[in-house]
């Protein structure tokens, strides 16, 4: 039986699809929609209504004058509000908090909300093949912020010589030439650079054209105000969670660049942990349409702000392996696996009588 546990397991790792997770995500993973409801008495001011565009976002306006008491119950958050207009900013089903994020109604709000300068640079580095972009959000304390930038930046370029594509991945112009018996999962869908490469984007906390999306980026979650903040961001704008400064090894940065950069793993989106961000993309401009979109899975690869409790994220992390699959195994398999399983009982029974 242990034989044929063995044989099983070696052959769920074959299964697994080549694409680095980075790429699979940019090109398969749909963003999570946030909902941002514009709260005002009487008629809506026309510079804050707008219909989102290439924007992970759904908008609505509701006239408080207009909504019954039970209508006033239902929404989200209404009783932070002081003032009136005002934006409440409703994160994705998909995020562990629920609380929505409350801004000022104002154009220059609204306007920090949809996009800023720091997430057109991500959006560029993504779309220009960078594997991961690095966000180091720098605290008060100067030295701190040279140290994990430094940190950060020797052991990327390390990183970026030590590991390697996996094998087996297939440009999407070679599908014709390497035969017909291939995993389309293997197969790209964009003409993107495939290559390991990272980029490091700093910001200042202070920044206050940043600071609607480092509310987005932290989930809400506040953090010393000296000590700079570290946040992964891949895909579609997609991120674990950021890190404490005073949290960061080479080993948990090493660790995080291997996963994202090794052959994916068969798993629903959903269920994985971290979060996605809003951005403003024509993410489809530059990937071919028209395909299915299949989830892949990301284990907890960084310990997060948004998790209770640092110290348990931490020790998931040092006993998990990042190099292990988890495989949705073809239909065929389905009914093969059991009856190999039925005879090798009826072997080992048969065996020991």
């Amino acid at each position: 039986m242990k034989n044929l546990l063995i044989f099983l397991l070696v052959t769920s790792s074959a299964l697994a699809c080549q694409v680095p997770v980075f790429r699979y995500a940019l090109e398969r993973w749909q963003s999570d929609s946030f909902r941002l409801q514009l709260i005002h008495q009487g008629e809506a001011p026309a510079k804050l209504l707008f219909e989102p565009k290439h924007l992970n976002l759904e908008f609505e306006s509701l006239d408080m004058d207009k909504l019954t008491r039970n209508e006033r119950f239902s929404v989200v958050g209404l009783e932070k509000l002081t003032e009136y207009p005002a934006f409440l900013l409703h994160p994705p089903k998909s995020w562990k908090n629920n609380e929505p994020l409350v801004f000022r109604g104002t154009k220059s709000a609204l306007e920090s909300i949809i996009d800023s300068p720091l997430r057109q640079r991500i959006k560029d580095d993504i779309l220009e093949g960078q594997s991961t972009v690095w966000i180091l959000v720098e605290g008060t304390d100067q030295t701190a912020n040279e140290a994990i930038f430094n940190l950060l930046n020797d052991t990327l370029l390390e990183a970026q010589k030590s590991i390697q594509i996996p094998e087996g991945v297939i440009q999407a112009d070679q599908v014709g030439k390497v035969g017909e018996d291939i995993n389309l999962d293997d197969v790209l869908r964009s003409s993107i650079p495939l290559k390991i490469s990272f980029k490091i984007e700093r910001i200042r906390r202070s920044d206050p054209a940043e600071q609607a999306f480092l509310r987005i980026l932290t989930a809400n979650r506040h953090s010393p105000s000296e000590e700079p903040l570290v946040v992964p961001v891949f895909g579609r704008g997609r991120t674990p969670g950021p890190l404490l400064g005073s949290s960061i090894t080479t080993e948990t940065i090493t660790t995080a660049c291997e996963y994202l950069c090794g052959a994916c793993s068969c798993q629903v989106k959903s269920g994985n942990p971290g979060y996605d961000l809003l951005f403003q993309a024509n993410w489809q401009e530059k990937l071919q349409s028209g395909l299915f979109v299949i989830d892949k899975s990301l284990p907890t690869v960084l310990p997060s702000l948004n998790d209770e409790s640092l110290p348990a994220q931490e020790s998931l992390i040092e006993k998990s392996s990042l190099k292990s699959y988890v495989v949705s195994f073809p239909k065929i398999l389905l009914l093969v696996i059991p009856m190999v399983l039925l005879i090798g009982t009826i072997f080992l029974l048969k065996k020991s009588n």
